[in-house]
């Protein structure tokens, strides 16, 4: 397709350029969904701007430069037919300029901004909006670092750390968030929570700023657990209280999984005794009442114990063949391992401390203190082994 009068008006408008005579858009391509634009600089006398001497054209090099925009669906390419020009008197070299094409650049300078407007839609990903603009996600990454200005804060003593899933990339699709825990004023966002991309980070900030850090509160994952050892020696890992309540309960439910397991286990052997007495081949078993109870009423001791709602309204339970209520089902539950009940209280021991509310921070750790101890020497390995 070749070019009009008003086609290489338009599009030098699109590029920000006068229509002085300065440049001219030589020639329009269309090759499936892609458009080709053709523009150079129009040959004029050029003067050493080290010696004001005439220079002298070395040839011609071809750019192929993406610019993103365009009234139609196409994908625009600028085809840039750059001159190279050398001053034989002092040797000074030079290459054509185009205000909308900075040097060694791939796409026209109009590009940064239109990636940046379309980092405003917070539910677009990085990896979105860089194939939107045809460009890679570390680039679109690059780009929004170089013109959104995010200064961190400064760390306060207490500071809590997290994951946010940002999908930034295919590769990053985490992101690490740091808070402060007093106000919950987010410090900084850093693009990724590997360990080598924290290590940068935190070690780029003076000692002296980290050296106020009293604490770092996060959730289990092993990266943040030794971040006081690493990068804030003057602090301890604090497990938040969610977390805290998590691991409890991960490690209770892998408890009750092994005394279903155990019952399990007794089920096969009494199937396959009675298939030895009948001279019978049985597959298939029946659940038993203990593995329908671990099956289905874990929250007997896994809810908080404020939140059960009992009843005394009695119902027939089909899988149990009998009649219950909520009682009923506590207790049955609670007998078919010894220390079912002495696990449930260990763990409503912590939900009370935590809903507590204390006068001051010295009853906080006197009582926080006399907790661990007792986990310490309880004769449950899931608490003793927890408070170390």
């Amino acid at each position: 397709m070749e070019h009009n009068t008003n086609q290489n008006s338009n599009y030098l408008a699109l590029l920000n350029l006068t229509d002085d005579g300065t440049y001219t858009v030589t020639k329009i391509e269309i090759i499936g969904s892609d458009k080709f634009v053709y523009i150079e600089k129009n040959l004029k006398p050029t003067l050493c701007p080290m010696c004001q001497s005439r220079m002298h054209s070395k040839g011609i090099y071809v750019r192929k430069v993406n610019h993103p925009i365009s009234q139609d669906s196409m994908n625009t390419y600028l085809i840039v037919r750059q001159r190279r020009w050398v001053c034989k008197e002092c040797g000074h070299t030079e290459n054509d300029s185009f205000p909308f094409l900075d040097k060694y650049s791939h796409s026209s300078n109009i590009t940064p901004y239109l990636i940046l407007n379309a980092f405003k839609t917070l539910t677009k990903s990085t990896a979105e909006i860089a194939a939107q603009f045809n460009i890679s996600d570390s680039a679109a990454r690059l780009i929004f670092k170089r013109y959104v200005d995010l200064p961190r804060l400064p760390l306060p003593e207490y500071i809590s750390v997290d994951e946010v899933y940002l999908d930034i990339s295919n590769t990053e699709k985490y992101a690490f968030v740091i808070m402060d825990f007093s106000t919950g004023e987010i410090i900084d966002i850093v693009h990724n929570r590997w360990h080598s991309t924290l290590e940068n980070y935190f070690l780029s900030i003076p000692l002296k700023e980290r050296l106020n850090v009293k604490g770092v509160i996060s959730d289990a994952y092993k990266t943040y657990l030794t971040m006081p050892e690493e990068y804030f020696p003057n602090a301890v890992t604090i497990l938040d209280s969610f977390h805290v309540v998590k691991v409890i309960i991960s490690r209770m439910n892998t408890y009750i999984y092994k005394v279903m397991k155990r019952y399990k286990k007794r089920d096969e052997q009494r199937l396959k005794e009675k298939n030895h007495d009948t001279n019978r081949d049985d597959k298939s078993i029946k659940p038993s009442k203990e593995v329908i109870l671990l099956q289905n009423y874990k929250w007997v001791i896994l809810k908080n114990h404020d939140e059960i709602n009992y009843s005394t309204k009695r119902y027939y339970h089909k899988m149990l063949g009998m009649n219950v209520d909520t009682f009923t089902i506590e207790k049955m539950f609670l007998e078919l391992d010894p220390n079912f009940e002495k696990l449930r209280d260990l763990k409503e021991d912590y939900i009370e401390f935590n809903n507590q509310e204390y006068e001051s921070e010295f009853d906080v750790l006197t009582n926080l203190n006399a907790l661990i101890n007792k986990y310490k020497y309880s004769d449950q390995s899931i608490f003793s082994d927890f408070a170390l």
